[in-house]
Parts: C-alpha cells; structure tokens; sequence
C-alpha cells in the first residue's frame, strides 16, 4: 500500500471514527433524555398513586360518616335512654340524700328515746330510702357504662385506620357491629347470633368492622315489616366464615349483577351512596378474602365472607 492510500484509509477511518463518536454523542443525549422524561413520569406516577391512595382513604371515611348518619337517629334513641333514667336516679338520690341529712340532724337534736327515733325514721321513709338506694345507684352505674360504650365503640369506628394489620378475635368485631347497627332495626328485626370459637385474624378490625356495619344497616333496610337478621361465624383449617343473612326483600337478578359496583344503589335519593358495597368488596379483597351473595325476590339476602387466616394465631 502506497502512502498516499494509507492517508486516504487513515483519513475514512477518521471520519468513521468521528461519524461513530457523534452517533454515540447523541445516543447518550437521548438516552439522557429519556431518562429525564421517564423520571419525571415515574414522579408523576407516585404522585399520582399517593394522590389516589389518599383518594381511598377520604372515600372510606365518608361512608363511614354516610353510615352513621343513617345511624344516628337510632344511636340518640340509644344515648337518650340511659342518660334519662341514669338522671333521673341522680336526681332521687340528690333528694335522698338531703332527707337523710335533714334526718341525721333531727335525730342528734332529740333526746334518747327509742319510740321517738322510730317514729322519726318513718317520718322519713329512712328505710325505703335505705332499699332503694343501692337500685339506684346500679341502674345509673349501669346507664352511664352504655354510653361510654356506645361512645367508645362510635369513637373507635369513626378513627382513620392506619392501615395496621393486628391479631383479632372476629366475633369482638362482629359485636362492635352489632352494637352500633341494631339501634337502626330492633323495632322490626330480630337478631338471631350464633357465633363458634375462632381462631385469631390478622386484620384491619376497624374496617372489617365497617364491612359488617354496612351489611347489618342493608339487611335492616330491606326488612320492610317484620323479620329476622341471622348472623353466624365458623371456620375450617383454611377460612374464617361469617354470614349475614335476612329475610327481607331479596335483591333482583339483574340488579344482583351489579351490587359491588360503586355508586350502584337501588335505595332512593339520600338513603345511600351506592358506594357501601363496592368498599366492603375491596376491603374484603385487600384481606385477600372473598365475599358471595345469594338473594331470591321476596324471601331475603345471604352474604357469605371467607378470610383466610395463619394457623399460628388459632
């Protein structure tokens, strides 16, 4: 090869060089650019999925306040009760016990005579007094304890759950349920319960909570008159089962379809969000577990919840 021809080939492969080192120069700009965009996408996306996840929880909350507000009616009844009678006795007692006083100071103003002391003891009615008194004070201790547990049970529903999963005894959630939803149907419902021994769940009490809260307020509702609301939980080596069952209006086939959907109601304009079913549908699929319904027009609604469970918590 002459030198002239090695310059010449020297020379192409320069350029060949600069063409592959200019290729290359770009290769990186747009891939550094790329980078930059799907960077900037992911951050978007995150933003986005925390958006969402706060989204969830504000949804979740607001049909807890939807479902104490249909509540609250019978919850008032529930409080009025034992604050009236646990007043009432307060009331008494307070008049007792001004007696009791009045009397004290009679009798260390009267001389030591026994027919006199027993005259002035039935003047007052000091033994009716006497009876009476443990009653009363039993009864308020009792109307007081309601409330607080109404209260507390109100209180823990209403918490925003910090997505905490804990060991729980099912049927304590089921009483929690129980407690806060019969006020809405124990003049026209009766509840049947019949809840075996379970092994520990590890859960979200507070939203299986609000899972059973909402099938107990919809079961309730669909009892027109007079029926019956049939609550049982049991288990096998792999599930925890609970069923809520009525024998209230049952739901249609075509409408059957259609009940786990959100916003899908049949109940009239302010009586529901449509949404009760469609979170306690995806609360039941975040505790990996399932949630069936059987329901014939006329003859009533079975809802059927299987949960899986560690057989080292049973």
């Amino acid at each position: 090869m002459t030198t002239l021809e090695a310059s010449k080939t020297i020379a192409l492969l320069e350029k060949k060089l600069q063409r592959a080192l200019a290729g290359k120069a770009h290769a990186e700009d747009l891939l550094e650019s790329r980078a930059r965009s799907l960077y900037k996408a992911n951050e978007e996306l995150c933003e986005a999925l925390e958006a969402l996840k706060k989204q969830e929880v504000q949804l979740i909350q607001q049909e807890k306040m939807a479902s104490l507000g249909q509540l609250s009616a019978g919850i008032a009844h529930e409080l009025n009760t034992p604050t009236g009678y646990a007043k009432s006795n307060i009331e008494t007692l307070k008049m007792y016990l001004i007696t009791l006083l009045a009397y004290q100071d009679d009798l260390e103003k009267m001389a030591p005579d026994e027919q006199a002391m027993l005259a002035l003891k039935s003047s007052y009615d000091v033994a009716i007094i006497q009876d009476d008194i443990p009653d009363l004070m039993d009864e308020s201790l009792c109307g007081l304890n309601k409330i607080a547990s109404i209260v507390t049970e109100l209180r823990n529903y209403t918490h925003i759950d910090n997505e905490e999963m804990v060991p729980e005894d099912l049927n304590l959630v089921l009483d929690q349920a129980i407690n806060l939803a019969q006020s809405s149907f124990k003049h026209h419902a009766t509840l049947n319960t019949q809840l075996g021994k379970l092994p520990k769940l590890v859960c979200s009490g507070n939203k299986l909570c609000q899972v059973f809260l909402n099938l107990l307020i919809n079961a309730g509702q669909a009892i027109e008159k007079l029926g019956k609301i049939d609550i049982t939980s049991s288990f096998d080596e792999r599930n925890i089962y609970v069923t809520i069952a009525d024998d209230g209006m049952g739901i249609s086939a075509q409408n059957l379809r259609n009940i786990f959907d959100p916003f899908f109601t049949t109940k009239p304009v302010g009586k529901g969000t449509g949404l009760g079913l469609s979170i306690s549908y995806k609360i039941i699929q975040q505790h990996k577990g399932k949630i069936d319904v059987e329901s014939k027009e006329g003859k009533g609604t079975r809802f059927t919840i299987s949960l899986p469970f560690k057989p080292e918590f049973a």
